[in-house]
């Protein structure tokens, strides 16, 4: 097993999630949370609401307890199998929406996920992409 992720990794990812909304002109929230999905770090830009930081920690942890992007997990959610049990049943905080990604090694490992909220899903999900490119360097 790796190093869990560093915080320097989470404040990173994050800062590099709001950086690159407030470049497209959005006000966006970035949750970073561990393998399990606890929380390591929020930055929220001003302006964010409580349901744009709430999402983004949910898609965080979708992300990293499933292991896949939350639009993959978004796909899967809405499939006929999972009428009989709808994910929110099983676990209140997950969120199949996209704007979550997994943080992984080079080898593969989940070491964590960062969620973005407070544009629309596309948006978050392509901001959420390239903070985690931003630290996918740090992180192999």
């Amino acid at each position: 097993m790796r190093e869990p992720l560093s915080y320097e990794i989470a404040h990173g990812a994050a800062l590099a999630a709001l950086e690159a909304g407030r470049a497209d002109g959005h006000k966006v929230c970035a949750v970073v949370v561990n393998r399990s999905g606890v929380t390591k770090i929020l930055l929220s830009d001003d302006g964010v609401g409580l349901l744009g930081v709430e999402t983004a920690r949910r898609k965080a942890y979708t992300s990293a307890v499933s292991g896949v992007p939350t639009a993959k997990f978004a796909t899967f959610a809405a499939s006929p199998q999972m009428q009989v049990a709808p994910p929110h049943l099983v676990d209140a905080n997950l969120l199949p929406v996209a704007g979550g990604v997994p943080i992984v090694t080079a080898d593969g490992e989940v070491i964590g996920a960062i969620g973005v909220g407070g544009a629309d899903d596309v948006t978050d999900d392509r901001i959420a992409q390239q903070a985690r490119d931003s630290v996918a360097k740090i992180v192999a």
